[in-house]
């Protein structure tokens, strides 16, 4: 029994190593359950971002930090590169212009000071290993996060010095959920 836990808990990191990156440049409840028979609107999208906000502040607070805010220039900036990685078929910081993610924010004049950003897929599933159901804003919202916060270079970004946060989610066709976090001290 001890023996097949570790095989799944190893099998879950593998998993995750797979699907989920990270990048640091220091220098410079209404919707549970989805009938995925209807197209996701950008409604469920700002849910799972707004979730994955308080569920990032839940871990910073549990370590006596303070809250991320929210803040929109970035989440422009995590939505705009969530949708890129699934239009231009990538998943990585470096774009499909070859820009991290501190030269799409100057691209943006987005001022900042230090900026990182998380980012991962997670499919939209009835049995997603590690992770169970995650066909609901909750469950879904709760697989990527944990997953970050098992990951050392993640976590580091999760519980780094920054003041702001930006989430960007968006759906394939096929129902894969891509996810960006970016954080900022302006």
């Amino acid at each position: 029994m001890l023996c097949l836990r570790i095989i799944q808990q190893i099998s879950f990191f593998l998993l995750l190593s797979l699907h989920i990156g990270c990048e640091n440049d220091s220098i410079t409840a209404a919707v549970d359950n989805i009938d995925f028979d209807s197209e996701i609107d950008s409604s469920l999208e700002q849910i799972i971002a707004k979730k994955i906000l308080e569920k990032t502040n839940a871990i910073r607070t549990s370590r006596g930090l303070s809250e991320l805010t929210q803040n929109d220039d970035m989440d422009q900036l995590a939505e705009l590169h969530s949708l890129n990685m699934i239009e231009y078929n990538f998943f990585d910081h470096v774009d499909h212009q070859n820009k991290s993610p501190s030269e799409r924010a100057d691209d943006l004049n987005f001022e900042w000071r230090r900026i990182a950003e998380n980012i991962g897929y997670v499919p939209w599933f009835e049995n997603v290993v590690g992770c169970g159901d995650t066909r609901s804003a909750e469950s879904i919202s709760e697989c990527v996060v944990e997953g970050w916060r098992n990951s050392p270079g993640h976590y580091a970004n999760m519980i780094g010095d920054f003041d702001q946060l930006g989430v960007g989610v968006a759906f394939t066709n096929d129902s894969i959920a891509y996810f960006t976090q970016v954080f900022r001290v302006p």
